[in-house]
């Protein structure tokens, strides 16, 4: 699983643990529930490879945490 699909899954997971829909999602953000829909499921917005290229050369991965739970 490439880091695009780690990273969607775990926007997934947290909008379950939250109850949050990508319609309640997108209402918040002030965008079309479809613009959401395209984010969560990979149509739309891909990270870089040259971002991936660079991580995995410095052995570094992105990680993704509450931010009530950042360093």
């Amino acid at each position: 699983m490439d880091l695009d699909q780690k990273l969607r899954r775990q926007l997934r997971a947290e909008m379950a643990r939250q109850g949050v829909t990508q319609a309640e999602l997108a209402r918040r953000l002030g965008v079309q529930p479809p613009t959401v829909a395209q984010v969560v499921t990979g149509r739309r917005g891909h990270i870089p490879s040259s971002l991936v290229s660079i991580l995995d050369e410095l052995g570094l991965t992105l990680t993704v945490c509450p931010k009530d739970e950042q360093p």
